[in-house]
């Protein structure tokens, strides 16, 4: 079968299709502007790596640092790193193509998703973003596959009864209602225990069943990891803290619930710094109902939009197919040397940000010598599939695949699988007289009040005026992803090929939702080492990190990347902000020197009336 792809962000896609367009002024406090605009025109700031994280930087630097002089280093000869997305032609009758994700497909606007929308908003996304909204299938239905069958999760929109009669009645839930009970009565850890794995954690508060048969589902999703070597003090440390502060994990629910929600000090400035950003209240508006957006090029068009933006700032340099050799602490101690395998003359820079792997950053480093933590990865193979056909699947965003479900019932070691259509529009979404409304000039005034319309399940900006949409293709099809391998494919030899990724990926399907078809169009796409994993002691190895590139580069290297505090785009987008916060403030740091020294702060309780402005 003929299949063209059109990829959406190499750096020739950003620099050269993409029109120039103002931007909103910048919205730093008056210090941080004075701070700018007196910044010395030989500040000389190095990013390495042109992922979302390095990208990311630069930009953040460009915006907050406008003087300063920014070169962006990437091996590779495209930028964007895991953010991938591309078009398949689709053939037969109507033709049109589809878009797919190679890697992640959609963002949350909640917590760190903020800077995501704060970048909707400064790069002019706002007519090109399709935002899912809270009351759609996407956003309420998720599915567990066990034993051998689609579950659903719980959820507060189906009321107390449903929700009830499905964790009575299905084996996945299986003692979940006795294990929630006697948590409370369960004694807290001795203190001196710094750190296990969540899959202890968890057992110890709960059950093994809870573990295995639930969590493991959802760290499958997010992480592709193993519940039994992940660590519960990185990656949950609000319950792994409140079983030492207040004797177990529903305790400290319930009285955050009750008393105000603990934060740290770092987190509540951010959350004020965000609160005082001059938002469009359009967009606000509309964010305060989204369950996760996209855009219609995919996220491969923030990558675009990333690069143009820099590309306009005039004081960004991005080198492409440049690898760095090697990093050197300038002799006076003002600077660090930058070695690229293209020239043998290093190049001082002032401060260098590192956006790159531990792995790759310590290849960097003087002999003998460490910079970032041992952080093992695991290798996600993703293959997206379209069919003509419509409704092959539930309506939901998409299901994931627990420890526990039999290996008869997942012999190809699936992840999970994402049900793409639930947040990607076609034209037939957009099409009016298809939408069970009969006065529009009702639901105009109703949209231009703030009060979102459930159309289809998407809202956009620019409504009424017609929405955008991913896929070409006129009718509605279904669009999948399966997602293969993780921490089950630890230690193997060899990687399946692209035809057995295909094959495995359709096996799943035929297993698990009887879908037997053949696609119509497809794209397979093996991410090696592309999950880092937060394995027990991850802290202690980040304080650690951080005490040696203070003490050997003494500030002039700090990193950032989705090996410290997150995995995700918005983790990412957080941890260069953080980044470029230390560097705009001129404070010592490494981009880890909070790890381990967090000041808590206590939240009052917020009780939110859905029918006023927030």
């Amino acid at each position: 079968m003929l299949r063209r792809r059109h990829g959406l962000s190499t750096a020739a896609t950003a620099l050269r299709s993409l029109a120039p367009s103002k931007l909103p002024p910048s919205t730093l406090s008056e210090n941080a502007r004075r701070h700018a605009s007196n910044a010395s025109h030989s500040h000389d700031i190095a990013v390495l790596g042109a992922g979302i994280t390095g990208l990311a930087t630069a930009y953040f630097l460009s915006k907050q640092l406008p003087r300063a002089k920014i070169t962006l280093y990437e091996s590779a000869p495209r930028i964007g790193g895991w953010l991938d997305s591309s078009r398949v032609d689709v053939p037969g009758e109507g033709g049109g193509n589809v878009l797919f994700e190679k890697g992640p497909r959609t963002l949350r606007p909640a917590q760190n998703g903020v800077l995501a929308a704060m970048l909707i908003q400064e790069l002019g996304l706002e007519n090109e973003t399709i935002f899912t909204q809270n009351t759609s299938p996407a956003a309420t239905n998720r599915f567990l596959f066990y034993p051998d069958r689609l579950v659903k999760m719980p959820h507060p929109s189906y009321g107390f009864w449903e929700n009830f009669q499905n964790i009575w009645s299905e084996p996945v839930f299986d003692r979940i209602l006795p294990s929630l009970f006697w948590e409370v009565w369960k004694d807290p850890r001795d203190e001196s225990v710094r750190d296990e794995s969540i899959g202890d954690f968890f057992e110890r508060r709960f059950s093994r069943t809870v573990v295995e048969r639930i969590l493991s589902g959802m760290i499958h999703g997010i992480y592709a990891g193993d519940v039994y070597k992940l660590s519960a003090r990185s990656l949950f440390p609000r319950p792994f803290r409140d079983e030492v502060t207040h004797g177990g994990v529903i305790q400290g629910a319930a009285k955050a619930r009750t008393e105000g929600l603990e934060t740290t000090k770092r987190e509540m400035e951010f959350l004020n710094e965000m609160k005082a950003y001059k938002w469009d209240a359009r967009l606000r508006r509309v964010l305060r109902d989204t369950s996760v957006f996209t855009f219609r090029d995919g996220l491969g068009m923030l990558v675009d939009r990333l690069a143009r933006s820099l590309w306009e700032a005039g004081n960004v340099d991005i080198q492409t197919s440049t690898p760095v050799k090697a990093l050197k602490l300038a002799d006076d101690k003002t600077g660090v040397e930058v070695t690229t395998f293209k020239s043998p003359d290093p190049v001082r820079h002032d401060t260098v940000v590192s956006a790159l792997s531990p792995a790759h950053l310590n290849a960097l480093a003087p002999p003998n010598t460490t910079l970032a933590p041992d952080t093992p990865s695991v290798t996600v193979m993703t293959v997206n599939l379209y069919y003509s056909q419509p409704n092959m699947h539930p309506p939901g965003f998409g299901y994931l695949i627990p420890l526990a479900t039999p290996f008869e019932e997942n012999p190809e070691r699936a992840l999970g699988v994402v049900f793409d259509t639930a947040y990607s529009p076609s034209e037939a979404d957009t099409d009016t007289s298809q939408w069970n409304i009969n006065d529009m000039e009702q639901l105009t005034r109703e949209r231009e009040a703030g009060r979102m319309i459930n159309v289809n399940d998407f809202a956009w900006h620019n409504f009424p005026s017609k929405p955008v949409v991913q896929d070409t293709v006129h009718a509605r099809g279904t669009k999948v992803t399966v997602m293969l391998g993780g921490h089950w494919w630890d230690g193997w030899p060899a990687y399946p090929s692209e035809k057995e990724g295909l094959e495995m990926a359709r096996s799943v399907l035929s297993r698990q939702l009887l879908i037997h078809q053949q696609p119509q169009a497809w794209s397979v796409n093996l991410q090696k080492d592309c999950i880092p994993q937060y394995t027990v002691g991850h802290d202690e190895r980040l304080k650690q990190a951080h005490a040696g590139l203070a003490r050997q580069y003494q500030g002039r290297l700090r990193v950032a990347g989705n090996w410290m505090k997150g995995v995700g785009v918005n983790d990412c987008l957080r941890s260069a902000w953080d980044v470029v916060k230390g560097i705009r403030e001129g404070t010592d740091g490494t981009g880890l020197e909070h790890v381990g020294n967090e000041e808590y702060v206590k939240l009052k309780p917020v009780r939110v009336d859905r029918g006023k402005e927030e």
